[in-house]
C-alpha cells in the first residue's frame, strides 16, 4: 500500500491542487514579481521502493513491463493526493553507455537496493593500463549500443516522443569515487598525483565527447549542464580545486557557455566548497541539508536555490516542525525571490504524499510575494 499519512490529509482538505501548480507556473523565475516560492519535488528509485512496498528491486531494473506498471500505480497516487505524475511510464529498456563505463566500472544488481557501481581495481599499474584502454576509445562509435539505436528508432518510427540527451551526469567527484574505491582515489591523489591527474584530464575530455555525441544523436541544440556529485563532500578543497574543478570547468566551458544554466545537486555535506562552485559559475544549486540556506544565500548570492528542507524532517517531523524550517529558510534565501521550495537532496523514501500536501500547504500559507 502507499504511504498516505491520514493526519496530514487531515491539514490539507482545503488545498486546491490544480490551482496550486497553476499558481506555480507564475512562480519559477528569480523574481519577486510573483506570488510566492515556487514548489518542487524529486522523488526518485529509492523512493518508489518504499511509497509502494515494491517486492522486489532487481525485477524493477531488468524487466520494463514491470517497471512501467509500478510507475503507472505509483503517479495514479501522486496525480490523486499532490496532482503531478513524476515518473515516465513507457521507459527505454537499453540505454547509452555511461561515463563510467569507459572506466570499466559497471552496475551491480542486489535485491532490496537500488544499484552499485563496481570499483575497477586497487593497482595503480592496472588503473594506469586502464586509463590507456579509455583514452584510446571513441566515443562515438562506443557510446550508442546496438540495442539502444534499435529501441530510439522503433520509438521514432512510432512517433513516441524522445529524449534530449547529453544534458548533465554524474560530477567528477562521485565518478573517481565510484570507478575507484573512495579511500583509494583519495589516497592515490596523494601519493599518486600524476596517475590521479592523467584519470582527471581523460575524464574532463571523454566526459564532452561522450555528451557531444549523446546531443549531436537526440539533435539536443541546447546548452547548458547539470552535475549530480553527491560524494562531492569526500574531498578538501585543495584536493576539490586540483582534480575536480579543472573537470567541470572544461566541460562546462564546452556544454554550458557563459550564461547557460549550471546547475550542482549534491546531497552531502558540501558547504566548504561553496567558493569553488561560485567560481566556477554555477548559479542553481540543491546542496545537502547541512549546508545551512543563510550560507548559500551569503556564497552564492545570485544562485537560485532548491532547498533547503531536510528530507527527514519533511518525513518524521511535525506539522510545525515542518512549517517553521520552510519559514526559516524562506526568510534565510528567498526574500529576494531567488529560492524553489524543495527537499535539500532527494526526497527521503518513506515520505508519503500527505507530507508532501503539507508542504505545499506551507509554503502556499506562509512563503509569498504578493
Amino acid at each position: 500500500m502507499p504511504i498516505i499519512e491520514a493526519e496530514f490529509l487531515d491539514l490539507t482538505q482545503g488545498l486546491d491542487l490544480a490551482a496550486f501548480w497553476a499558481e506555480n507556473e507564475q512562480c519559477l523565475g528569480f523574481t519577486v514579481d510573483k506570488p510566492r516560492c515556487a514548489v518542487s519535488f524529486s522523488p526518485d528509485d529509492h523512493w518508489i521502493f518504499e511509497f509502494m512496498a515494491a517486492p522486489s528491486t532487481i525485477r524493477y531494473y531488468k524487466d520494463k513491463a514491470y517497471r512501467d506498471q509500478i510507475h503507472r500505480e505509483v503517479n495514479s497516487v501522486t496525480t490523486q493526493y499532490v496532482g503531478r505524475a513524476f515518473f515516465d511510464e513507457d521507459t527505454f529498456e537499453h540505454s547509452p553507455k555511461r561515463i563510467e563505463n569507459l572506466f570499466g566500472s559497471e552496475f551491480l544488481y542486489l535485491e532490496a537496493s537500488t544499484p552499485w557501481l563496481s570499483h575497477v581495481t586497487e593497482d595503480p599499474d592496472e588503473f594506469a593500463r586502464i586509463l590507456d584502454r579509455a583514452e584510446q576509445t571513441d566515443m562515438a562509435s562506443w557510446a550508442l549500443p546496438d540495442a539502444f539505436i534499435a529501441e530510439w528508432e522503433a520509438r521514432k518510427r512510432a512517433g513516441k516522443s524522445l529524449p534530449k540527451l547529453g544534458g548533465g551526469s554524474r560530477g567528477p567527484a562521485t565518478v573517481m569515487t565510484q570507478v575507484l574505491n573512495p579511500q583509494v582515489a583519495i589516497l592515490w591523489m596523494i601519493d599518486y598525483p600524476d596517475l590521479m591527474g592523467r584519470f582527471r584530464d581523460i575524464l574532463a575530455q571523454k566526459m564532452i565527447d561522450l555528451n557531444q555525441t549523446l546531443r549531436a544523436f537526440s539533435a539536443n541544440h541546447e546548452p547548458g549542464w547539470y552535475i549530480l556529485d553527491d560524494n562531492s563532500a569526500l574531498f578538501n578543497r585543495a584536493l576539490y580545486r586540483q582534480f575536480c574543478a579543472p573537470v567541470l570547468q572544461r566541460v562546462m566551458n564546452v556544454l554550458a557557455p557563459a550564461g547557460a544554466r549550471r546547475y550542482q545537486h549534491s546531497d552531502s555535506a558540501m558547504g566548504h566548497l561553496l567558493e569553488e562552485q561560485y567560481a566556477l559559475g554555477i548559479r542553481e544549486v540543491n546542496y545537502g541539508p547541512e549546508v545551512d540556506a543563510a550560507l548559500i544565500r551569503q556564497k552564492m548570492p545570485d544562485a537560485l536555490i532548491h532547498g533547503q528542507m531536510p528530507p527527514f524532517t519533511l518525513r518524521n517531523g511535525s506539522p510545525d516542525e515542518i512549517r517553521q524550517r520552510m519559514i526559516e529558510d524562506f526568510h534565510k534565501a528567498g526574500q529576494g525571490g531567488g529560492l524553489i521550495a524543495t527537499t535539500a537532496g532527494s526526497l527521503a523514501a518513506g515520505t508519503g504524499v500527505g507530507r508532501m500536501r503539507w508542504f505545499m500547504q506551507v509554503v502556499q500559507d506562509h512563503c509569498r510575494y504578493d
